[in-house]
């Protein structure tokens, strides 16, 4: 309308320069289609920025003279007009080229901006990728860790006391035929996770005999809490493994289960001897751990490990709402 109303400033009846509008609009729709089609597929490099300035400029020229073609052919008798359309041609020419540089920069600056973002995407998952695979490995190393020291027990047992050594395999193979039906899990609720962790403690009560005792205290409310999958069973295992070594009485191993603000707060303690030479509780179980909620969350400071009067404990955060 615009065009149609400076064009008829100079005379010309309205009917022309109507058409003349409409015929350099449908143009011009069509030559932003054409550049988006050729920007949308090839991003010019470096070298080539001068296609960023030359397409537009052809373009340019390529529909003024199509357009004063069309208008000759279907508005042939209008003399005067087509002089006109001739003299105005580089005024014209100027005014597609700006619209069409204006629209290839933009297609070009959108095309390197989706790239970045696919980029940045494909790096996202790749490392995504690599933290699933990390922590895949750690709980695959854990479980060897464990059996290993099942078997040894088992071993011993057979001679000395088959009947133990005979309800250790059951229970061992009830622990392993769990673990394979967890492996496709990464969350469960904490209820889950108990069932699983008394089964544990079952072999080791076997393993360890009436010296082993445990505490399980855990509110009604954390039950229902997610917990990453086998997470607590090497804290629990490292803090019997190193809670009996250098002890000869009876040894407590303590686990709760308790809310702070949006955490779900797990800690396990065992006693230890200082002066046994006794490693006191750092072992690969809870390396894997670090590990494992630094890959889970970004996080440093969800563990926490104390020693106190030789009590050794070991406290981990779990946040709740979590993406």
């Amino acid at each position: 309308m615009v065009i149609a109303f400076l064009i008829s400033y100079y005379g010309f009846p309205y009917r022309l320069t109507i058409f003349d509008a409409s015929l350099n609009i449908i143009l011009l729709i069509t030559g932003f289609l054409l550049l988006d089609n050729i920007f949308g597929f090839y991003l010019p490099q470096k070298s080539q920025q001068w296609l960023i300035v030359a397409m537009p400029l052809m373009l340019s020229f390529g529909t003024v003279f199509f357009n004063r073609y069309l208008y000759k052919w279907i508005m042939g008798k209008e003399i005067e007009y087509l002089l006109f359309m001739d003299n105005s041609i580089p005024v014209r020419i100027f005014i597609f080229f700006v619209l069409y540089l204006f629209w290839a920069i933009l297609l070009v600056l959108h095309g390197k901006l989706e790239d970045q973002l696919k980029t940045k995407e494909r790096q996202e998952k790749i490392q995504q990728m690599s933290k699933e695979a990390e922590l895949f490995h750690l709980r695959q190393q854990l479980q060897p860790h464990f059996i290993f020291n099942s078997l040894n027990s088992i071993s011993a047992l057979v001679k000395s006391n088959p009947d133990k050594a005979r309800e250790m395999v059951v229970q061992l193979a009830e622990f392993l035929r769990r673990t394979i039906k967890k492996n496709d899990q990464k969350w469960v609720e904490v209820e889950d996770e108990l069932e699983y962790l008394d089964l544990f403690l079952s072999i080791e009560k076997v393993r360890f005999g009436h010296r082993l005792k445990t505490v399980i205290e855990v509110s009604d409310e954390c039950k229902s809490f997610r917990i990453p999958q086998l997470l607590i069973q090497p804290l629990l295992e490292n803090a019997i493994k190193h809670g009996l070594y250098g002890i000869l009485e009876d040894v407590l191993v303590e686990i709760k289960f308790i809310r702070i603000d949006n955490f779900l707060v797990v800690s396990v303690s065992n006693p230890f001897e200082s002066n046994s030479g006794a490693s006191k509780g750092v072992g690969f179980g809870l390396d894997a751990v670090k590990r494992r909620l630094y890959l889970m969350f970004g996080r440093n400071d969800l563990i926490e490990i104390e020693e106190d009067e030789g009590l050794f404990k070991v406290r981990i955060k779990i946040p709740q709402h979590y993406d």
